[in-house]
């Protein structure tokens, strides 16, 4: 499994605004997944994981962070889920992955991250143990 920003959309309605991408790149793009035995994992959450420009006729929108893994790794975490999380700091946002079934007795309560708990000196040990 891979994920992350891979610059590049697999197909042109995975873009919003601007120039259309070329397709020769798009193309070229699905061609190395293929060859590399990947598949796009599909994703739950807002469609476009990158963003420029806050006015409307100069907003561009995208989908180059994604998840690709082999048929071999979808079947061993046949209940993954890749969630595309809302961002504060980055032009992108971040892709939770979750690779099983969440308890059902749990209370399903929505996350919600707080910018400012990067600048809490105990938040990189928190994360770390969790």
């Amino acid at each position: 499994m891979v994920c992350g920003d891979f610059n590049e959309i697999l197909y042109g309605f995975e873009k919003r605004g601007d120039l259309s991408r070329e397709n020769g790149r798009m193309e070229a793009f699905r061609k190395v997944l293929e060859d590399c035995n990947l598949r796009d994992m599909g994703f739950s959450g807002s469609w476009f994981t990158w963003k420029r420009g806050n006015l409307p006729e100069i907003n561009i929108q995208e989908r180059p962070d994604t998840g690709v893994a082999t048929k071999e790794w979808l079947s061993l975490f046949s209940k993954f889920q890749i969630r595309h999380m809302s961002h504060s700091f980055s032009d992108h946002c971040p892709l939770f992955i979750i690779t099983k079934q969440e308890d059902k007795g749990r209370i399903n309560r929505s996350f919600k991250f707080e910018a400012w708990w990067v600048l809490e000196e105990s938040f990189i040990s928190k994360v770390r143990n969790i």
